[in-house]
């Protein structure tokens, strides 16, 4: 839907999705508050100034992948990972991506 960018359709649904949730009426009937992250600038702009919106948190720099790797392998532990000798490759991190989160408060 590339004509339809900035005329507010995703924003419209992304706060109906939201509002679903927020309602009772997803995961288990029961009320959530989702939190919503992302790195596009203009999107972040909309989110800022809502007041549907909370801004919870902002990073500006990747993490370290090293140290993201080594706690997604301590914990596969459990899961048939090191033990059965496969072998975890991942992480996150390691990028230079500003990811913003914010939480969604719902209609006032």
């Amino acid at each position: 839907m590339p004509e339809w960018q900035g005329a507010g359709v995703g924003t419209a649904f992304l706060n109906e999705i939201m509002q679903y949730h927020l309602d009772g009426n997803g995961r288990c009937n029961k009320k959530f508050h989702t939190f919503f992250h992302t790195s596009h600038p203009q999107l972040c702009g909309y989110l800022r100034n809502s007041k549907k919106w909370k801004q919870t948190g902002a990073r500006f720099y990747g993490d370290n992948k090293a140290r993201s790797n080594k706690s997604i392998l301590y914990k596969s532990k459990g899961f048939g990972g090191i033990r059965t000798g496969k072998i975890h490759a991942g992480g996150y991190g390691g990028h230079f991506r500003a990811i913003q989160s914010f939480k969604y408060l719902g209609n006032e």
